[in-house]
């Protein structure tokens, strides 16, 4: 004598929509990025003081935006995001907006390699549709850097690596440090890529 049935608990696949399916995808996305978060804390503690920067070398264990979320989560609200990449992919989009859409970022600005259009025309779209209702600037250049900064609570993080804003980290490597200085010189580069 079976307990239960399968059907009787999970959804049939039929009666879950294009929509239902999206945010399934991008809830079981955060969950696994959660493990990311705990990755990215045991390798360094604590989040870099004014004037630290900690190297860090990674296999497999997070991206680039797994330190947006761990700021986030231990250091609160982001007043500006801004961020170069070649490649960022729809769900890293989805849950960055998600982020926005929740008050924990308050403007985002983006340079992305102009070849997006071409390589991931979803992800293109995405970005063309939902920026028009928020602090999102985008700007479209012939881009490979990866650099992130962002100010939270006083506080000037940069950082730059190897990782992209995708699901595909391999073997990368972060310079993620607290200056000021270093967030000012960042930020006039990004500025000369009309950021």
């Amino acid at each position: 004598m079976k307990l239960f049935d399968l059907k009787e608990i999970a959804p049939r696949q039929e009666s879950v929509g294009k929509e239902d399916k999206a945010e399934i995808h991008r809830a079981r996305f955060e969950n696994k990025h959660l493990a990311k978060i705990a990755s990215l804390k045991n390798l360094m503690g604590k989040l870099p003081e004014p004037g630290e920067a900690f190297f860090l070398y990674t296999l497999k264990s997070f991206n680039a935006f797994t330190f947006i979320t761990y700021i986030i989560k231990h250091c609160g609200e982001i007043e500006e995001l801004t961020f170069s990449t070649y490649s960022i992919n729809e769900r890293i989009l989805s849950s960055l907006l998600r982020w926005y859409d929740k008050g924990s970022i308050r403007k985002i600005r983006m340079s992305i390699s102009e070849s997006v259009r071409h390589r991931m025309p979803k992800v293109y779209d995405l970005i063309e549709l939902q920026r028009r209702d928020r602090a999102f600037e985008v700007f479209y250049c012939w881009n490979h850097s990866k650099v992130t900064l962002i100010r939270s609570q006083g506080n000037y993080f940069v950082i730059e690596g190897s990782g992209n804003f995708s699901e595909n980290a391999l073997h990368e490597q972060y310079l993620f440090l607290n200056d000021r200085e270093v967030y000012a010189f960042r930020e006039n580069c990004l500025m000369g890529l009309e950021i």
